[in-house]
């Protein structure tokens, strides 16, 4: 005898439509003006459905957050110097909206429910993330971390001073310098710097 399932069927879209409208919203209303039931309204979803898959807003968002970072990551061009410049002209691009403000949580309100949420799920990952791209591009380095920071820490600087560096000449002629990778540094220049001298990948 053929199983009858009543209600409404689940929809597998779900997970990514809250996501998604709940970084819409975080960015448009802030994390404070961020409520469960704007964000079920937003994506044309029931407020039930959100809270039998997130306990809440902070949950959701991080979720939300992870699921970004996580989404750059499988955007990879091949190209591992290109990949970088990639990288850094999406975070160059998001500094004066969205990301902009988890940065300035962290510093205003560094204990904030949102500091946290901001550290723990998006920069965090996110320098993880730029910290491996580079690595592709420069080989293994005790510093390679610390140059990261630095190039971000450059285009969190000229953001805060109203000169945006999210042009390609910008990041590759300065920011790629601040992290101590040159201009012209070739495809192949950046896949030997991934290699052993063994030839076997570092």
């Amino acid at each position: 005898m053929e199983t009858v399932h009543r209600g409404r069927p689940r929809r597998p879209d779900i997970d990514s439509l809250a996501r998604e409208h709940a970084l819409a919203l975080l960015a448009e209303r802030g994390y404070d003006g961020l409520r469960m039931k704007d964000v079920a309204e937003s994506a044309g979803i029931g407020l039930g459905a959100l809270y039998r898959r997130w306990a809440g807003k902070k949950d959701l968002v991080m979720a939300a957050l992870r699921a970004d970072v996580s989404r750059h990551e499988t955007e990879g061009v091949g190209d591992p110097l290109a990949d970088l410049v990639s990288a850094l002209e999406r975070i160059a691009e998001a500094m004066p909206r969205g990301l902009g403000r988890l940065v300035a949580a962290c510093l205003s309100e560094p204990d904030s429910e949102l500091a946290q949420v901001a550290r723990e799920a998006k920069l965090t990952p996110m320098t993880d993330a730029l910290t491996a791209r580079l690595e592709k591009v420069t080989g293994p380095a005790p510093d390679v971390r610390l140059r990261a920071e630095s190039g971000l820490a450059y285009l969190l600087w000229k953001t805060a001073t109203g000169e945006q560096a999210t042009d390609e000449h910008t990041l590759r002629n300065r920011v790629l310098t601040i992290m101590g990778v040159s201009p012209q540094t070739s495809y192949h220049a950046a896949q030997s710097a991934g290699t052993s001298r063994h030839g076997r990948p570092s």
